[in-house]
C-alpha cells in the first residue's frame, strides 16, 4: 500500500510540475513541436520545460510560471526547449507583487477578470500609483515645455518604433495620408522586458492612447521581450483628421500600466514633475495630410 501511495504522490507531483507553465500570450506566431508536426500556441496552453518551441520573426511568447510567480517574455527563436529559453531570460523581467501576479493567474485560468471594469480590476490589484509615477516622470522629462518636446536622449531604456503599412508590411515615412492604416514595430534594445503603449498628442494638444488596454488589465499583449523587435499587427491604427503634425510618444515600463490613467494625470493641474521612476520614451513627429 505504501508503494502505491508513493507512486500516486509522485504522479501527482509530476502533473503539478507540468502545469506550472502556461502560455500567457503570443504576439505574432509561436509553435510547439508535436511529433513531426508543429502546432500553433495560444493563450492558456500548458507547457513543459522539455517542450520544443519556435518563435517567428518579430514575434514573442510570454510564459507564466505559477510556481516561481514570474512571467518570462521569450523573443524570436529557432526550435529550442522551453526550459532553455526560460533560463536565458530569467533575469530580464521584474517580479510583480503577489497581488499583480495573482491577478494575472486568475485572468489566465478562469477568465473572470476579462469582464471587470478598470476600477474593479486594475485599481484593486495595485492601485494607480504606477500611472501617477509615470506621469510625473514624463512631466520631468519635458523640462517645463510640452510633451511634444520630449528628447529621445532622456530615455531610461533603449526603445524605439517604426510605423509599418498594414497592407504591404513596408516601413512608412514621416508623412502619412488620412485613412492610412499602420501597425507599430517596436524595438526594445534594453536588458529588461518592458510593457509599452503609444501616446498620441494631436495638433490641438489632445492626448490619446494608440494601443488598447485589455479589460483584464494584464497588458500581456503589450509585453516586449528584452533585446527584441516585435510587430503589433493585431493592433493597427488608422490616421484620421484633422491634418497636421501629431507626436507619437512610445512609453515603456517594467510593469503593466494603463495609459488612459497616465493621460488623466498629465492633464491634472498642479502635477508635480519628478524623476520618480525609470521609463523608456521615444518621440516621433508624424505629418498627417490629405
Amino acid at each position: 500500500m505504501k508503494k502505491i501511495i508513493l507512486g500516486l504522490t509522485l504522479c501527482l507531483c509530476q502533473i503539478s510540475m507540468a502545469e506550472n507553465l502556461q502560455v500567457f500570450n503570443v504576439i505574432g506566431k509561436a509553435e510547439v513541436q508535436d511529433g513531426n508536426a508543429w502546432k500553433p500556441l495560444s493563450r492558456r496552453a500548458v507547457l513543459k520545460n522539455s517542450d520544443v518551441v519556435r518563435i517567428d520573426k518579430n514575434s514573442s511568447l510570454s510564459v507564466l510560471d505559477k510556481e516561481k510567480s514570474k512571467v518570462y517574455a521569450l523573443k524570436q527563436s529557432d526550435a529550442a526547449n522551453v526550459g532553455q529559453l526560460i533560463a536565458g531570460v530569467a533575469n530580464n523581467g521584474s517580479n510583480g507583487t503577489s497581488k499583480i501576479f495573482n491577478h494575472m493567474v486568475k485572468s489566465l485560468t478562469d477568465g473572470s477578470s476579462s469582464q471587470t471594469s478598470h476600477n474593479a480590476a486594475g485599481c484593486s490589484y495595485r492601485g494607480a500609483s504606477v500611472e501617477n509615477d509615470i506621469a510625473r516622470t514624463l512631466a520631468f522629462k519635458q523640462k517645463n515645455t510640452s510633451l511634444v518636446q520630449i528628447n529621445n536622449a532622456t530615455t531610461d531604456y533603449g526603445v524605439k518604433f517604426e510605423l509599418v503599412d498594414r497592407k504591404t508590411d513596408q516601413v512608412l515615412p514621416g508623412q502619412l495620408y488620412i485613412g492610412k492604416e499602420a501597425y507599430f514595430r517596436i524595438t526594445n534594445s534594453s536588458d529588461r522586458d518592458l510593457y509599452v503603449n503609444v501616446l498620441d498628442v494631436n495638433p490641438q494638444g489632445e492626448l490619446y492612447d494608440c494601443l488598447p488596454v485589455d479589460e483584464g488589465m494584464t497588458m500581456s499583449h503589450l509585453l516586449i521581450p528584452a533585446g527584441s523587435t516585435v510587430d503589433l499587427k493585431d493592433h493597427a491604427i488608422e490616421f484620421a483628421e484633422p491634418a497636421g503634425t501629431d507626436h507619437l510618444i512610445l512609453i515603456a515600463y517594467p510593469e503593466p500600466f494603463d495609459l488612459r490613467v497616465v493621460n488623466k494625470d498629465l492633464l491634472k493641474s498642479g502635477l508635480t514633475a519628478s524623476p520618480s521612476c525609470q521609463i523608456g520614451v521615444y518621440n516621433r513627429a508624424v505629418n498627417i495630410t490629405y
